[in-house]
């Protein structure tokens, strides 16, 4: 048995709901004969935790693939933390744990030759960072232990984000997407902190870089931050606005890494920079450094955009501007973790994450903004204008279409003023998502003055899943349930479609007949408000059996 196996103690950490709604989206994928889904959450959102308690639960020898070497650690760790009863092994270098019934390993270890072979049969395979997965590496090595072929093990691929700078589709690997959940909503329920962006004036020009495959060389960006004296700029802003922050600064190359810690240090910031070939204890270190409150921001280049995990940081500091949404919110996710303890001796909360950005215009360039986030339009979040505050005023936010810009409206007015078909039924609202299936918006027991709601999907066949992790506003509980049914692909109901105004059809005034609705026939109805009349019928026998059974 490993050495973690020995030194954890058995307790196992607790989940968090959407994390066991993710395990069981997960486990009914395999039902239906998914052998490689993926799952999609918010860096901050437990992705470790998730795939750890997974790999706890069945039975049979796992495979953990990290991206990076420097990754192996952290993932072993989360694992021995959820079970101390697990045998974890660690596939590195001269380290050769190949027999454990749990194998963590890198991407970059098991493309060397003999190392894959020597590992035996898995009947779960987990790819960290699964966005990297269509990689030619990632593809052959997948290939070889039988994870792209039929009965091959269950291969389950976690990310933050399903999209790719190179725009690669991801269906080259993974089946579907079995389990999403959006950024706005992990806010709303406190799981990740509010966010916002400044953006810092100075003479850095992005129009005197270069782009190469669609984004930004690394070398162009060093010159002009150099020409512009983008690094003083930097600590002056980090001085002004970030004083009493813990912060990670993106920054292009290594040399303009230390650069900009000589500086922040010189400002009255003290920082250490970290880069991918500095030796890992010497990373390591430093970062121990930034935990305790030693020195105050990291300087790094692109070692730390991923894997990094460090709740106390809320400030990043951005002067590695992209056209890449997906690698955008990977950096910025670094900050976007809660944190309540200590920090330098002294209490610390965290209360929100704030970006300095000194790239430039975003608007004028097409960089990835705060706004890809969560999906806003670019321009949509105003200077000083934090994600939730943003998503409250946006008219034209995707995931959370007109979810969140109205909190003090009474609920009617609220879901009447949506582009979408709410229907009330018995107390709750249903949103038709196309098949038969609905989203519920049914609130909490009680007088019926609190607003406190809580979010299903209730698919036609089968059992209503709770999407909401705690009660929200009518507002929220809106937002999310338009954000959950657009992650599952649904197509919502639009409420001024021309369908609606036609006659109901005969098929439609036999079926409310059926059901005592004849003098309703007997008015005229529309095929809409026939379809409406239906839908709340049915979604009303849903929400009776809920409360009947207790989960409502």
């Amino acid at each position: 048995m490993s050495t973690l196996a020995l030194e954890m103690s058995s307790s196992s950490l607790p989940l968090r709901p959407y994390q066991e709604q993710a395990l069981d989206a997960v486990a009914e994928a395999h039902g239906r004969g998914i052998t490689r889904p993926l799952v999609v959450l918010p860096t901050g959102s437990g992705k470790t935790i998730i795939f750890s308690t997974m790999v706890d639960r069945r039975p049979g020898r796992a495979l953990i693939l990290a991206h990076r070497d420097e990754l192996i650690s952290q993932a072993a760790a989360k694992l021995a933390a959820v079970s101390g009863s697990l045998d974890i092994g660690i596939v590195k270098a001269s380290q050769d744990d190949a027999a454990a019934r749990v194998v963590v390993a890198s991407v970059q270890t098991l493309a060397k030759p003999g190392r894959l072979e020597r590992l035996g049969r898995f009947e779960t395979v987990i790819v960290d960072e699964a966005h990297h997965a269509v990689a030619a590496t990632y593809i052959d090595i997948l290939e070889r232990l039988g994870c792209m072929a039929d009965g091959g093990p269950l291969t389950v691929g976690f990310t933050a984000t399903a999209g790719r700078s190179d725009e690669v589709a991801l269906g080259a690997v993974w089946q579907e997407i079995t389990y999403q959940r959006g950024l706005v909503q992990m806010i709303a329920e406190g799981y990740l902190v509010d966010v916002k962006a400044m953006q810092i004036g100075g003479d850095f020009n992005l129009a005197n870089a270069r782009v190469r495959a669609g984004d930004y060389t690394d070398s162009s960006l060093a010159a002009e931050l150099e020409r512009s004296d983008a690094l003083n700029t930097a600590a002056d802003a980090y001085v002004r606005h970030a004083k009493d922050r813990l912060g990670v600064a993106f920054v292009p190359t290594i040399a303009i890494a230390h650069a900009l810690a000589a500086t922040l240090t010189r400002k009255g910031i003290p920082s250490e920079a970290v880069d991918g070939e500095m030796p890992l204890e010497q990373r390591r270190a430093i970062l121990a450094r930034l935990h305790r409150g030693d020195i105050q921001c990291v300087p790094n280049a692109q070692v730390l955009s991923e894997g990094y995990d460090e709740p106390a940081i809320s400030c990043a500091l951005m002067l590695r501007p992209t056209k890449s949404a997906p690698f955008f919110c990977q950096m910025v996710g670094r900050v976007l973790r809660p944190f309540i303890g200590t920090v330098g001796g002294k209490p610390y909360r965290k209360e929100d994450a704030l970006i300095l950005d000194c790239a430039g215009s975003a608007e004028q360039l097409g960089l990835a903004t705060i706004a890809d986030l969560a999906g806003l339009p670019l321009g949509t979040v105003k200077p000083s204008q934090s994600l939730l505050e943003a998503a409250e005023e946006s008219a034209a936010l995707e995931q959370l279409k007109h979810a969140v810009a109205m909190a003090r409206t009474k609920h009617i007015e609220l879901l009447r003023r949506s582009d979408l078909r709410w229907l009330d039924a018995d107390g709750s609202w249903v949103l038709p998502v196309g098949d038969g299936d609905v989203m519920l918006l049914v609130p909490l027991p009680g007088d019926g003055t609190a607003d406190e709601w809580h979010v299903w999907r209730a698919p036609k066949t089968g059992i209503p899943v709770l999407e909401s992790g705690k009660p929200l506003t009518l507002d929220w509980a809106r937002g999310v349930g338009e954000e959950v049914a657009r992650a599952h692909g649904s197509k919502l109901s639009d409420a001024n479609a021309g369908w609606r105004k036609r006659r109901a059809s005969y098929a439609q005034q036999d079926a409310l007949r059926r059901m005592g609705y004849g003098d309703r026939v007997d008015a005229g109805l529309t095929r809409g408000e026939a379809s409406d009349l239906m839908t709340a019928r049915d979604a009303a026998k849903v929400i009776r059996k809920l409360r009947k059974q207790g989960r409502a």
